[in-house]
């Protein structure tokens, strides 16, 4: 897998490299205010490139579902090799980035979910990390929303402060309130998926801090099948 860039030549929010001759990021999300972003850091496993890329499309366009292990077992092994970092933090809790699978759905069934049970059966008894296994999931997706891909910036901003916004429901707050709480997904692009999830699980949830691990961290000027 594509390592990320060394700390100082990536964004502190974003995981992005910087472009030559740069040493701030141009992404919009990371721009906000803190509280305007409501997340705190996307902590990536690599970038998306070479076997990850393919790995991830087949896994999450082509149904190849048996992936999911594989991409647990990587998971894991990210979290064990940064547990000094994700301690410091005060990480209390892992849930998926909610997925609809009801009826219209693209996809009946929870990619990064399945990600989370592979992951969760990885680590064994006792267990080191705490994903969100509970039926319902603490925050899940009430109906389908409008793909983001080939959308300008302003209208993926628009479209995930409406209609995801509105499909987005935190079923327990209970379960989330004071606890710091890492939004496991495959894919960080823009982060305006993970900033509305954040805001949820802040909001309606209670959740002291949020931050987003992801897979993969979209590489700068290309566009995926489906933008988050």
């Amino acid at each position: 897998m594509e390592a990320l860039a060394p700390l100082g030549e990536r964004c502190a929010v974003c995981d992005l490299p910087y472009s030559a001759g740069e040493s701030s990021c141009g992404n919009p999300v990371c721009r906000m205010e803190p509280d305007d972003r409501w997340f705190e850091w996307n902590y990536a496993i690599a970038m998306r490139s070479g076997a990850l890329e393919t790995a991830i499309s087949r896994y999450k366009y082509g149904g190849r579902r048996g992936w999911a292990a594989i991409f647990g077992r990587i998971l894991v092994g990210f979290l064990d090799a940064h547990a000094a970092l994700f301690a410091e933090i005060g990480l209390d809790l892992i849930v998926a980035s909610p997925a609809y699978t009801g009826p219209g759905a693209k996809r009946a069934w929870d990619h990064i979910r399945e990600v989370m049970v592979a992951a969760d059966r990885e680590q064994g008894a006792p267990p080191r990390w705490q994903f969100d296994l509970a039926e319902p999931p603490i925050i899940v997706k009430t109906g389908p929303t409008e793909p983001m891909v080939g959308k300008s910036a302003a209208d993926r901003r628009a479209n995930a402060q409406t209609a995801l916004r509105d499909a987005l429901s935190v079923t327990d707050r209970t379960r989330t309130r004071d606890l710091t709480v890492a939004v496991l997904d495959d894919v960080f692009t823009g982060g305006w998926t993970l900033r509305e999830v954040a805001r949820a699980l802040r909001r309606d949830g209670g959740a002291t801090a949020v931050y987003g691990v992801t897979l993969s961290r979209q590489p700068y000027g290309r566009r995926l099948a489906v933008d988050v």
